[in-house]
């Protein structure tokens, strides 16, 4: 069953509008803003205890993702961004609009992710800055090109498919909630 509770250290609540659709098991713990449209996978865990996390609208945060930050300290994920399965975000971090953050990485302290950026499945990003509409890849992460000025930005090719998704699973849990209170 989803956890949504306030931090037990500043006892602020969780503000999500009423747009999300947020997986039955998913933990969000205290000071964070979820913005219309996001997608909160199986088995994520938001939490603002210490911190303050805030979520644009339309980005999907897919299953196994873990969102923390320092005391004190803020993650910002932009509008339209795509967290791939099992990533790894810790503030304070800045994570622009239309990004992709691939499956299995890591976006660690004092990092920033330009508009439309690109971080590869398994990378670690900590302490640097991917400028704008740039891939980076490796351990630690290392800027490898420039992704096509054409078109719009890498995650909002794929964040209204994600929506769309998420809002059938939110249709669809409330048409069976016995699916989510199984015993």
């Amino acid at each position: 069953m989803t956890l949504i509770m306030p931090s037990p250290r500043t006892g602020k609540e969780p503000k999500i509008d009423p747009n999300v659709f947020i997986a039955p098991n998913a933990v969000i713990i205290g000071d964070v803003t979820i913005h219309k449209g996001v997608n909160i996978w199986f088995g994520v865990i938001i939490r603002g205890d210490w911190g303050i996390i805030e979520i644009g609208n339309n980005t999907s945060i897919q299953e196994n993702v873990v969102i923390h930050s320092d005391h004190g300290k803020k993650v910002s994920i932009g509008s339209d961004c795509i967290i791939g399965h099992k990533a790894m975000i810790h503030g304070p971090c800045i994570i622009g609009n239309g990004c992709l953050v691939g499956i299995a990485s890591n976006v660690l302290h004092n990092s920033k992710m330009g508009d439309g950026s690109m971080l590869g499945a398994g990378a670690v990003l900590i302490n640097k800055e991917i400028p704008s509409k740039m891939l980076a890849l490796g351990v630690p992460a290392k800027i490898k090109k420039e992704l096509s000025k054409e078109g719009i930005l890498i995650g909002e090719k794929t964040s209204t498919a994600y929506v769309q998704n998420g809002l059938e699973f939110k249709k669809y849990f409330k048409q069976h909630p016995s699916f989510i209170n199984r015993d």
